[in-house]
């Protein structure tokens, strides 16, 4: 057997020889004439012009537009673009809105604390230890507990007889870290003239940071400092309502965050308006951390007009000032705000997060009342047919959350009219 296969291959090889030798010369040829352009441009170019002449005569009855593209597209690349359109193309009720241009910053890198700073324990001398043992027990208050609540008069008397400890910076009981008594003050809501006392006993205290909270600008927003005593670091500190927290934030931010009261947080956005547009660590804009925190609709619409497209803005998992009012059971009058700050434009609704929810998916989420849904559906109606990624309709949520029975009547006639109207 291996005899007679021997002589097979070798016939094989020959005639695999025999119809080589044949092309070989005209290869070699072939790499000569690639160095004249001339000739090697002859036969392609003819090629090119029947492929062209045949795609014009196929086309002509598909397409009347008469556009000539440099490029030859061949028959097997024209679906593949075709398939590329259906991935990337959207139903226009999944198309985010266009709104105005927005202008948005990400925060400068915050401000840190300064170090050498006296701390309550580096002090040896007893006369010290004992004045600062008395500013401490002072202050040493949770300033969110009101029924136990510091001495004002007692506080504002000790730092005017004793401003030595306020020289000292402080680890309060539920703080991290230490701070100055000036930031303190600021954290019990002490009135304007204890803030005055505990500053002028410690000046620098005033530009004093620190990693958790910041500034006592940032102390000021986030426990809700009156007006007036913000004023008062206005007065001493104009800058300061610039400066950044380790966080990203501003003054303006924390008093977002923490729902400030409304004049505290017009004399903060009126120094530094600038801040609405200023992107914290994790994306947000002040107009975020009001709607998300159960701001009143006057700070909201105080942060909307110092910069309107900010209604347009998208933070995490791409959602706007309205998802996050719709997800946290905000009052009609904040989602009246927003809506009515786009001048008509209902594309807002259509806005959806990445997980495919509108408004209006996050509100029947969030179980909003049957105001604040009449008012999205009212708003833009084609919603209540948007699907979100997982293929939900706002009616099959209603029915998952066991929404009212008025809701879910409300949803279904809105379905009824929008097919009716598509169907007209």
């Amino acid at each position: 057997m291996g005899e007679e296969k021997d002589p097979e291959k070798k016939k094989k090889k020959s005639k695999s020889k025999d119809a080589k030798d044949p092309e070989d010369p005209d290869k070699k040829k072939k790499k000569k004439k690639s160095k004249d352009k001339e000739v090697l441009d002859e036969k392609p170019k003819d090629a090119k012009k029947d492929k062209k002449d045949k795609k014009k005569k196929k086309n002509k009855d598909k397409s009347d537009d008469g556009d000539e593209s440099p490029a030859v597209i061949s028959e097997d690349e024209e679906p593949k673009k075709s398939k590329k359109k259906e991935k990337t193309s959207k139903p226009d009720s999944f198309k985010k809105p266009k709104g105005p241009k927005i202008e948005l910053f990400e925060a400068a890198p915050g401000k840190v604390p300064t170090d050498g700073a006296k701390k309550y324990g580096d002090v040896t001398a007893p006369a010290l230890q004992k004045k600062c043992k008395k500013l401490y027990k002072l202050l040493n208050f949770d300033p969110w507990n009101n029924a136990r609540r510091f001495d004002d008069d007692d506080l504002c008397d000790y730092a005017m007889d004793n401003p030595e400890p306020c020289t000292i910076k402080f680890e309060f009981d539920g703080f991290s870290g230490c701070i100055y008594p000036l930031s303190m003050c600021y954290a019990l809501n002490a009135s304007r003239d204890t803030v005055e006392a505990v500053y002028d006993a410690f000046p620098p205290a005033v530009k004093e940071t620190d990693w958790w909270i910041g500034t006592p600008y940032h102390y000021a927003g986030a426990y809700g400092a009156n007006a007036e005593v913000v004023r008062f670091l206005v007065q001493k500190d104009p800058k300061g309502v610039e400066v950044i927290n380790y966080y990203g934030r501003t003054a303006l931010h924390m008093g977002a965050l923490f729902s400030a009261p409304t004049a505290s947080m017009e004399v903060l956005c009126s120094k530094y308006p600038e801040a609405c547009q200023i992107m914290d660590k994790d994306g947000y804009i002040p107009l975020h951390l009001a709607c998300e925190n159960g701001a009143e609709s006057a700070v909201v619409l105080m942060l909307v007009n110092t910069y309107p497209p900010s209604v347009y803005a998208t933070a995490q998992y791409g959602m706007t000032p309205l998802h996050y009012a719709a997800s946290q059971n905000a009052r009609l009058s904040v989602i009246r705000v927003l809506l009515d700050s786009t001048g008509g434009d209902n594309t807002i609704c259509k806005t959806t997060d990445l997980l495919g929810n509108t408004s209006l998916h996050m509100a029947l989420m969030g179980l909003a009342p049957l105001d604040v849904i009449q008012a999205l559906v009212g708003f833009c109606p084609e919603t209540v047919w948007m699907k979100s990624q997982k293929g939900e309709l706002p009616l099959q949520i209603a029915e998952r959350k066991r929404a009212p029975a008025e809701t879910l009547q409300l949803l279904e006639k809105v379905m009824e009219q929008v097919l009716v109207g598509e169907s007209s």
